[in-house]
């Protein structure tokens, strides 16, 4: 009758070592993936420069972006109506030479307009992406969950 119950405890504890070392590997590959994985995710994703700021900041931020933009905007389109015409050749090297000059500056003003938009534009969509994934608890919840599943 003790042998039994000794058998039967022995069996036991080989069942419950199985399963310890089954744990132990899927919580060692489960880190091992999570790590990899983040690894994997820096060098794609590159630096969050908003990561440290709270999500009202961000979004104030993102207001003001947004306002910029709509006055960088006019200012492009002001600058695009300014553009000077070439009214051809005006006969005197000087005069060429003016309009030239005249010509250069509108065009200086455009790029420099069109740069502005630029700027705030990309500054906007990173805003935006940033907030896209401060969006909801679970989504991070997710992430996380990808991180330790993907193989």
């Amino acid at each position: 009758m003790a042998s039994i119950r000794h058998e039967a405890r022995r069996s036991a504890g080989r069942v419950s070592g199985s399963m310890v070392l089954l744990l132990l590997l899927l919580v060692g590959g489960g880190g091992y993936h999570y790590y990899r994985n983040l690894e994997i995710e820096r060098q794609n994703e590159g630096h969050r420069p908003y990561e440290s700021y709270s999500t009202e900041d961000v979004q104030a931020l993102r207001d003001a972006f947004e306002s910029e933009l709509t006055a960088s905007e006019a200012k492009f389109a002001a600058a695009k109506r300014q553009r000077a015409r070439p009214q051809g050749d005006l006969g005197s090297i000087s005069g060429n030479v003016e309009q030239f000059a005249e010509t250069t500056a509108t065009s200086r003003a455009i790029r420099a307009a069109a740069a502005g938009v630029a700027e705030r534009r990309d500054a906007l969509s990173e805003l935006d992406r940033e907030l896209a994934l401060r969006a909801s608890p679970v989504q991070g919840l997710m992430h996380h969950l990808r991180r330790l599943t993907t193989i």
